[in-house]
This record gives C-alpha cells, structure tokens and sequence, in this order.
C-alpha cells in the first residue's frame, strides 16, 4: 500500500507543480507568449490548468507506476489533486496580495476584522454593506468567468431566478406578453436543433478541446435587450442556463426564468428523467440557424 501511495502523492505534486510552472513561471513567459501567437489551440492548452494537469499527470504515471492499476489511480489522483491544488494555491496566492492591515469593508471602509464576509476578492463587514454593493455596482462589468475559465458563482438576492419547466416557457412565449426564448447552448448543439423562434447566445462555445467560456455573452444579450426584457433562458439541461440567469440577473436585468430540463431533459444521477426537455415533449423544434436568430449575427458589431 505504501508504493501506492508515494505514487499518488508524487503524481499530484508533479501535475500541480508542473502545469503551475508552465502557467506562472516567468522564465516560461516567452514561450507562453510565442505559443499565444502561433496557435490558438495550443495557447488554450497551455493556460487552462484543467488540461495541463491532465498530460502532467499522464506523463507521471507512466513513470512512477510499475502495474495498470498503479497507473489508472496515478492518472486520475494526479490528474484531479493537482488542479485542486493549484485552485488552493490560487486562492492562497490571490488573497495575500492584499496585506491584511490594509484589508477594510468595500462598503464603509470599517477595519477588518475575522468575521467580515469575502466575496469575489473583497470584504464586507455586514451582509448589509454586501447587498449595497451588489445594488450599487456597475453590473455589467462583473466576470462571468475566472481566469481560469471556472463559472463564478454570482452574488444576487435570493428568489431572484425564476425556475419554470419547458411546458411553461412554451405557454409564456404563446401568451403575446413579449417573452423571448434563449438557447445558451453552442453553436453546433443549436443547429442540430432547437425550441421554434428561439435565438442563440452561447454561455460556452464548444471548441477542439472542449467547452471554453464566451466572455461576451452578457454584452450580446445587453446589445439586443433592456433590463426588463422578459427572457426565458434554456439550455440542454437546465445547469448552464442556470449560470447564465445569475449572470444577466448580475448584470441588471429584472424579468429572468431559468428554463429547467431545458432542450434534452434533466436527469440525475443514476439518469433517471427529473424534467423532461423540450424535445421529448414534443414542443415545436427548428432546425439550422438564420440570420438574426444565430449567434454570429447576434454578436456581430461587439
């Protein structure tokens, strides 16, 4: 057992230390530089710690492990324990650039103190200065995503999401009252199909090496909308959407429903069907994209 677990621990050490390295180090800066030039897919390699310590930890259990099964939990040990570690490094390194005398309420500039709250890199000494900051901020600013491509969570009041089902987004939008359906799926999963008369504004683009955030998906929906449009987002699910509710709530808009079950269907764990999707309720679907309802028209002009 001991073998195995200096493996591990040597696997996790190996993915975190050295995708960090690559990432962070400045002697790596010119190549990180060339590379962003060169090749787009490989720049995305390169700067998401996801992947980096995916072929960190391949590599290192190739080496370190003598049996498959030494291998398998080295790769998938290493592969997981050391992006978690480099989120903790992260986190670590991002909070003690503010030295701690200095750390004060956002708000009313009260001295810090061990039980002021922490939200999104600044401090608050009550939950009411935090809700004054969430009234008072300029919005629309605020990051969808972390520098690493992680969905920030976002800081809105509760209750503030609508959550309704497929059945009931379809009678809001046959109601005349201006409801408008957004897919905030990707492009490719919009055009194989979609709810009829929806529009396509990603959350994430699907891209070579997986889903990668579209940082301008809150500018696109602001382009086209006011803050108390009526929009009704869905995705595949219902998970994405969710996000991408939270974020325009955000950002200010006022009237917004999180289609739940979405185009495809919710399912938990064992996959079982929780909310059935557009699709297998037999809503009215489309198919392709058009002009003035496909996200490359949408975003045109940004």
């Amino acid at each position: 057992m001991e073998p195995l677990l200096y493996i591990l621990t040597a696997n996790v050490a190996f993915a975190a230390f050295g995708s960090r390295f690559i990432r962070r180090a400045p002697i790596m800066a010119s190549l990180r530089s060339s590379v962003e030039k060169r090749s787009a897919l490989l720049h995305q390699l390169i700067s998401c710690p996801h992947c980096l310590c995916f072929w960190f930890a391949l590599v290192g259990s190739a080496l370190l492990s003598h049996t498959l099964l030494q291998a398998g939990c080295a790769l998938l040990l290493g592969w997981r324990g050391g992006y978690y570690l480099n989120r903790l490094l992260d986190n670590v390194s991002s909070d003690q650039t503010i030295p701690k005398a200095q750390r004060q309420c956002h708000v009313c500039a009260q001295p810090y103190k061990r039980d002021f709250l922490e939200r999104q890199g600044r401090y608050f000494c009550s939950y009411n200065c935090w809700f004054d900051h969430l009234k008072d901020q300029r919005r629309s600013e605020r990051p969808v995503f972390d520098p690493n491509g992680m969905f920030i969570r976002q800081e809105v009041y509760p209750m503030s999401v609508q959550v309704i089902n497929p059945t009931q987004a379809k009678d809001l939008l046959d109601s005349d009252d201006g409801y408008v359906y957004i897919d905030v799926r990707s492009m490719p999963e919009y055009e194989d199909a979609h709810p009829a008369g929806s529009l396509n504004i990603p959350i994430m683009h699907k891209e070579a090496m997986g889903m990668v955030p579209n940082n301008d998906f809150v500018r696109t929906v602001e382009k086209h909308f006011a803050h108390d449009a009526k929009l009704l987002l869905g995705c595949q699910m219902g998970g994405r959407s969710q996000r991408a509710a939270e974020a325009l709530v955000a950002a200010g808009f006022t009237d917004v429903s999180n289609v739940m079950g979405g185009f495809g269907g919710a399912r938990d764990q064992s996959g079982q069907v929780v909310e059935k999707g557009w699709a297998e309720l037999g809503l009215p679907v489309e198919t392709g994209a058009g002009e003035g309802t496909d996200y490359p028209s949408l975003s045109k002009g940004l």
